[in-house]
């Protein structure tokens, strides 16, 4: 099992998280603490959400990608025989075809490749 951070939620949430600081930091300058708590709390949960979520996953048979379904990015699970290729795009993006297009956003997309090749060829 080899573990990928999600490009485009880690930058939104450290963008979330330095916004939720900032403004938390203003509103104590205002004497205004219960909307500094609640801000700080915010930038907390920001925190964990870029340092312990959204991670693409290469399992031994199949891999977890998130993708936007109508409203919501939600995982789903790759057979790594339904897939039919994959293609470097640029260093962060990589293009997965299977019984659709998905798109996956990494922080290394050659070493998202390799991992994907060497279990790969363990199948």
């Amino acid at each position: 099992m080899k573990k990928f951070k999600e490009y485009r939620t880690f930058l939104l949430c450290l963008v979330l998280f330095i916004l939720f600081i900032g403004i938390g930091f203003y509103a104590y300058m205002q004497k205004a603490y219960a909307q500094s708590i609640g801000c700080f709390l915010l930038g907390l949960i920001a925190l964990v959400l870029m340092s312990a979520r959204y991670k693409i996953i290469l399992f031994d048979d199949e891999m977890m990608i998130y993708e936007w379904k109508i409203a919501a990015f939600l995982p789903v699970l790759i057979p790594y025989q339904n897939i039919q290729s994959i293609q470097t795009k640029s260093k962060h993006h990589v293009v997965i075809q299977h019984q659709k297009t998905s798109h996956v956003y990494v922080f290394n997309s050659e070493a998202f490749i390799n991992a994907y090749q060497e279990f790969k060829q363990s199948v």
